[in-house]
């Protein structure tokens, strides 16, 4: 199905061959929309190995905009809801909170988002049993900050995931996201019945009209480089490693898996763009006199890359077809509110390793860290110091937590864990275990393996060892396939940060950043600031500064 089809099937009709927009010049006013369009998984160097292809929005927003190249997260856990919650802060894990996608409770694991509380709210029948929020979140967002500068200001986030609506959005707003059931929901905690705009959008547009729909490349595959059946990718249910992809899966599979397969599509990418669009203008976003907000986190390139890899070309082909996706929400956001009226940031939550067996059939260095075989390890020495019994309660990615009893007695006594730290340093594809007692201290640490799980760091949250893996090697559990990320080596951790718009000064910045200081910087721009962040404004890419 072409990008035509699958844009008039969701109601947002473009015209493909308008020429990208020149940048915005110094407006006379600020913008009166702020933008921030997060791409899961994106890793830096995607910009420079697809940009030859872009040709619509991403290219006019790399072309057209500040493009920081040395950008890179500076702590050690990077995963989805810890990026989230960085870019929308403009704060580290160490100082937001939020360590992980989900940590131990003492009891249970619980994801960042998960709220008792509050209960969800569907645009579909059913609902998830339990609502999400962002209790969890120990600093303001941007567009929290927004709205106490500016309480009739508007703010719109939108996402797949629960935790990149949220954390993008904080603790006010209109949050959509598909939650855990494959519904379309928002909790609670920020409405109490469906909004009325969201639910005409999902009515009109019901992903299973998608059904037929079947994921193919293009017939002329200039743009595309590599095999399309990589050594170590895991397809997921439904598809087989190589092209064509059936949204419906091949004959036989569960329909219950046309959700999941749509996800792991383009398509899933195009429908969220498609979504915001009809919202700015629904909601008159940046039309009136406020400045609102507008949070877009595109997921499906995570999906595509935790499956085939980021040398696939499934993941060429995601990028390319986003590059459409993003042209068609800029033009719409043209057309309803201005090219000189808004500013707009995009960056990544993290990027993604090679697939180990990958770099194994090449000749080089990458394995798998099992979590199971790290606890065991641990257990272990932990029954020759303190006795028999289970004294590791759970591994999250790279966090060790203790039972209470065995916390309580190494918190007497750090040399209990001595034998613990020596046992699992020598398991293979370990690079570093670090002690949690007192990381919290050790921000600013020369060593940087130590500064970057400092700053991944939160007591009473974290683990009491923190494991950390090799390069190319990947923690998980050992039946796990394809790849993942979370750890501060260059290709978890390299991401774009990209600024456009108003009162932004095009060009390439070599000044090191972080994605921090995409909300500050953003921030500077309406004349706000964002007291207390880690990140700073990037003034040198801001008009008149």
């Amino acid at each position: 199905m072409t990008h035509l089809r699958i844009a008039a099937a969701v109601g947002l009709a473009v015209a493909l061959s308008a020429p990208p927009p020149r940048a915005a010049a110094q407006p006379a006013r600020p913008p009166s929309l702020v933008v921030i369009l997060v791409v899961d998984q994106m890793r830096a160097d995607y910009i420079d190995r697809m940009r030859p292809h872009w040709t619509q929005g991403l290219e006019r927003l790399v072309s057209g905009g500040a493009v920081f190249e040395q950008n890179a997260y500076p702590y050690l856990q990077t995963v989805t809801c810890a990026g989230h919650a960085t870019i929308g802060t403009g704060s580290f894990p160490a100082t937001h909170g939020i360590i992980l996608n989900a940590w131990w409770r003492g009891t249970r694991s619980a994801t960042c988002t998960d709220d008792a509380t509050v209960r969800s709210v569907p645009y579909e029948p059913g609902a998830e049993t339990i609502g999400h929020s962002a209790k969890e979140l120990r600093v303001p967002t941007l567009a929290d900050r927004l709205r106490e500068h500016s309480p009739t200001s508007r703010v719109v986030t939108l996402s797949t995931k629960p935790r990149s609506a949220i954390m993008l959005a904080g603790h006010a707003g209109l949050v959509t996201w598909l939650d855990d059931r494959n519904i379309w929901a928002t909790s609670s905690a920020f409405s109490q019945a469906p909004d009325p705009g969201v639910q005409a959008f999902v009515s009109a547009h019901p992903r299973s009209a998608l059904r037929d729909v079947v994921w193919t490349l293009p017939a002329e595959r200039d743009h595309y480089s590599g095999p399309d059946d990589g050594v170590g990718e895991a397809a997921p249910l439904g598809w087989t490693a190589t092209f064509p992809h059936p949204l419906a899966g091949a004959p036989g599979t569960p329909p219950g898996q046309f959700d999941t397969l749509w996800e792991t599509s383009p398509y899933s990418d195009e429908y969220l763009g498609a979504m915001a669009a009809f919202l700015v203008e629904r909601m008159k976003l940046g039309q009136r006199d406020a400045v609102d907000f507008l949070g877009v986190s595109f997921s499906a390139l995570d999906h595509v890359g935790h499956a085939f890899g980021p040398d696939s070309l499934e993941v060429q082909d995601t990028l390319l077809r986003l590059d459409a996706t993003v042209g068609r929400l800029l033009e719409a956001i043209d057309r309803s509110v201005g090219r000189d009226r808004y500013v707009l940031g995009l960056s990544a939550d993290h990027g993604a390793a090679p697939v180990p067996e990958g770099r194994q059939h090449a000749g080089l260095e990458a394995g798998r860290l099992s979590t199971a075989v790290l606890a065991q390890v641990a257990n272990e020495a932990l029954v020759r110091t303190l006795g028999p019994g289970t004294h590791v309660a759970r591994i999250e990615y790279t966090q060790l937590y203790l039972t209470a009893d065995a916390n309580a007695r190494a918190t007497q006594d750090p040399h209990v864990l001595d034998d613990t730290v020596e046992a699992l340093s020598r398991v293979p594809g370990v690079e570093r275990v670090v002690r949690g007692a007192g990381l919290e201290r050790q921000r600013d640490a020369t060593d940087p393996a130590v500064r970057a799980a400092a700053l991944s760091h939160v007591p009473g949250r974290s683990g009491q060892l923190v494991v950390i893996p090799k390069d190319y090697w990947l923690v998980g559990a050992a039946t796990a396939r394809g790849t993942t990320h979370g750890t501060y080596h260059q290709y978890d951790a390299r991401v774009p940060l990209v600024f456009y718009g108003a009162g932004i000064k095009p060009g390439r910045y070599a000044d090191p950043s972080t994605p921090a200081d995409l909300a500050p910087t953003l921030a500077e721009v309406i004349g706000m600031t964002m007291p207390g962040a880690d990140g700073h404004p990037r003034t040198a890419a801001l008009i008149g500064r």
